[in-house]
């Protein structure tokens, strides 16, 4: 075989690209307003609000976007009615750090077939608004934080749980949960708002509708609907669930245990249990209605 001279060989190697690795993208990427569109596997340094971003037109092979915001700026990012896809691998959104008081992430928009969705796991999101999560391998959102606000999403068809929050403080409300393989809401932690002004609801789960393990929630307005065992299964102390419907779920329409712990207005029809809560100082705030009704004793 003939070779090729030495200084052809420089060209070629010197001609041929080389992976550049993930950039900085955002609207301001420098501080003097240079925007830089994103694309997959791309790190935003600050705002962005998506528009013909590459990101928006292709599936990602891995991760979305990286989220790394210097502490002294705030963020939004809006996916501005776009959705991001990936290829079953990687985080839709993965947040490390949110800059000054968290990053917002705001719809209309849709996440979809990652691995997760949405990834917030030690802090650094401060609002997701009017996001669908949807077809994820595992979970649609996944965020552990404080004082947080997940509100008007939805995750849908996930393979594992379609939210999936902890922390201390948070608030979730006017969310919903359908079709996902295991829980429609998986809440843990202590002193969350769930469903502070409007409840959220789980429907068509494979497992509980909603699942809640912590201390001194408040849970109100949830809604459980055809899930595949419990439709609201809770471990909890020092807690409230008020004003929650559970309806034709495979188990028990509402079952919790813990201490300290009171159940008010709240009914479960068609299930194959009713309203079932034990433990010490279990109260029965009243209005609880189900053909099987046990809050600390039989239902008043």
């Amino acid at each position: 075989m003939r070779l090729l001279p030495f200084a052809v060989l420089c060209v070629f190697a010197l001609g041929s690209p080389a992976h550049a690795g993930p950039r900085r993208c955002g609207d301001d990427v420098d501080g003097r307003g240079r925007s830089v569109a994103c694309d997959c596997g791309d790190i935003l340094v600050g705002s962005r609000t998506l528009g013909d971003d590459p990101i928006t037109t292709r599936a990602c092979p891995g991760t979305g976007l990286v989220v790394d915001v210097p502490s002294s700026r705030t963020a939004t990012l809006d996916l501005g009615g776009h959705e991001l896809a990936g290829s079953g691998r990687g985080f839709g959104v993965q947040v490390v750090s949110g800059g000054a008081g968290g990053l917002s992430i705001v719809g209309p928009g849709r996440i979809r077939s990652f691995d997760v969705g949405i990834l917030a796991p030690t802090g650094g999101l401060a609002r997701l608004a009017g996001v669908t999560a949807a077809d994820n391998r595992s979970d649609g959102v996944r965020v552990n934080g404080a004082g947080y606000a997940v509100s008007g999403c939805e995750a849908v068809g996930n393979g594992r749980d379609g939210f999936a929050l902890g922390g201390t403080g948070y608030l979730a409300e006017r969310n919903r949960a359908l079709g996902n393989r295991r829980h429609g809401f998986r809440f843990s932690g202590r002193d969350g708002a769930l469903g502070a002004a409007d409840g959220n609801e789980a429907s068509g789960n494979g497992r509980d509708g909603l699942r809640l393990r912590g201390r001194g929630h408040d849970l109100r307005g949830a809604v459980a609907t055809a899930n595949g065992r419990h439709g609201i299964s809770a471990h909890l102390s020092g807690a409230r669930i008020a004003d929650a419907v559970a309806n034709e779920n495979r188990a028990g329409g509402v079952r919790a245990a813990g201490a300290d712990l009171t159940v008010s207005g709240s009914g479960a029809l068609d299930n194959r249990g009713g309203i079932d809560v034990r433990g010490a100082r279990a109260r029965d705030g009243g209005g609880n209605r189900a053909a099987d009704c046990r809050v600390g004793g039989p239902c008043r």
